[in-house]
């Protein structure tokens, strides 16, 4: 029987291995150039612009490695590649961008690396070889930022551009709806602290709705029988709100003062204030056990929780409590409250932890957009006075401000939000404790 032409298993593999850069290319909307003479290069990507469609003029040069048994040192999360000696003088004597493609076709995998950029490093270099990470260097998804950051021969930042469709934003933003007047006194102190003073020596609860100018007490309701009725003198006169509203930098400050002062006394039975950070914080339980806030009808929110130390469960390593900042804005004559939601972290329910700082970085990068949104959503809940807490938190409270709903914005152009989250997964782990546990001390 003779024999006919035949294509070897290997030739056969690099061909998959090809096919499915080719494959993951298409699916990223960019086009693919396979050489038909392979001389350490196997082909190029041609990058098109994600707004317009266009070519972009941005080529990267690609090496296919492809194999259907695993690669030195693989695991779960990780593999090497020791590169030829040859074809790596090859490629970074190169002009252009070369990408290192290592694949498994038949599982559908590959993973990507940068080589001039990877062997820039001299004992990299000098090893010539390639450590992957199987979750930060998969070609999977649209990693097109990363590419075009790789192909720009500038150096130029790229970040995702916004396609057409129709999108709904929601904002930070709050209306909010002040009382149309205030009260005046004649202030029997000139500093703050010392109106504090004299509300402790009263034995009444203590008000945080007040600011003093010129001499002056303004506060939203009158003083009598309250705390603040020993920081004044005489009668008060009632003003109209809207003549802190004539345009002169004084009068808005003051406005801004008072409605920061109110928004404190309005959350201030659940809420302790933070003042180096000018942040509220919700407080701790009388027996430190969780809290939560029902935001949705069956979603419920952390509000203050303890977390167990990694090395001995059965005690606590700090206790993590939501946290608010916010700052009243006047829009276009309108009024409101941006919601910048935060943390605070303490070793007991109420000292503060000296691994804030540690703590805060670990969660910022962990957060996405949608854990942000929730937490701000969360909080506008709160100041609209929807109940929502185990213990129908707030719901008693006489509030002095009103807010409405989140502001949203309808806008023709949207981001994709799938290309943001490669980048993020790029930045390493986001566990404050993942290199070991902080040590916290009374």
């Amino acid at each position: 029987m003779g024999s006919g032409k035949q294509v070897s298993r290997s030739a056969h593999i690099g061909d998959a291995g090809i096919a499915l850069i080719h494959q993951r290319v298409s699916a990223m909307d960019h086009v693919w150039h396979e050489r038909t003479v392979d001389a350490g290069i196997d082909g190029t990507i041609e990058l098109r612009d994600p707004a317009t469609g266009e070519v972009s003029n941005c080529h990267l040069q690609v090496q296919s490695k492809a194999s259907d048994n695993d690669f030195p040192g693989e695991t779960a999360d990780r593999f090497h590649y020791d590169c030829d000696e040859r074809d790596l003088d090859y490629w970074m004597k190169s002009s252009m961008p070369v990408l290192l493609v290592c694949s498994h076709p038949k599982r559908g995998e590959a993973w990507w690396a940068h080589i001039q950029s990877y062997f820039a490093d001299p004992a990299r270099r000098a090893s010539g070889r390639v450590d992957f990470n199987k979750i930060t260097m998969s070609l999977e998804g649209d990693v097109s930022d990363r590419l075009f950051a790789v192909a720009d021969p500038h150096g130029r930042a790229h970040t995702p551009v916004a396609d057409l469709r129709d999108e709904t934003l929601e904002s930070n933003l709050l209306p909010v709806t002040m009382p149309d007047v205030f009260w005046a006194y004649d202030g029997a102190v000139t500093l703050p602290r010392k109106v504090y003073d004299l509300q402790r020596e009263s034995s009444l609860d203590i008000r945080d709705d007040f600011t003093l100018f010129g001499g002056r007490l303004l506060t939203w309701s009158p003083v009598e029988d309250t705390a603040l009725a020993g920081a004044v003198n005489g009668d008060p006169t009632i003003e109209a709100t809207g003549e802190l509203l004539d345009g002169s930098p004084d009068s808005e400050r003051i406005l801004v003062r008072l409605l920061n002062n109110a928004f404190r006394q309005d959350l201030r039975d659940d809420c302790a204030f933070h003042g180096k950070r000018h942040m509220l914080y919700f407080r701790a339980t009388d027996d430190l056990t969780p809290r939560s806030w029902n935001t949705s009808g069956t979603h419920w929110r952390s509000v203050f929780k303890p977390h167990a130390k990694k090395t001995n469960p059965s005690q606590v390593s700090y206790y993590k409590h939501a946290g608010l900042k916010w700052q009243f804005l006047n829009l276009d004559d309108e009024w409101f409250c941006a919601l910048t939601p935060d943390y605070y972290y303490s070793i007991d329910g109420y000292r503060e932890s000296r691994f804030t700082a540690q703590y805060l970085s670990g969660i910022k990068r962990l957060e996405r957009n949608p854990a942000v949104l929730g937490e701000t959503r969360m909080w506008a809940a709160i100041l609209a006075g929807r109940e929502g807490g185990h213990d129908s938190l707030f719901s008693q409270n006489e509030r002095i401000l009103d807010f409405g709903k989140l502001v949203t914005f309808d806008t023709d152009r949207g981001i994709d939000e799938a290309k943001w989250k490669r980048a993020a997964e790029a930045s390493g782990p986001a566990d404050p404790l993942a290199d070991g546990e902080l040590a916290e001390t009374a």
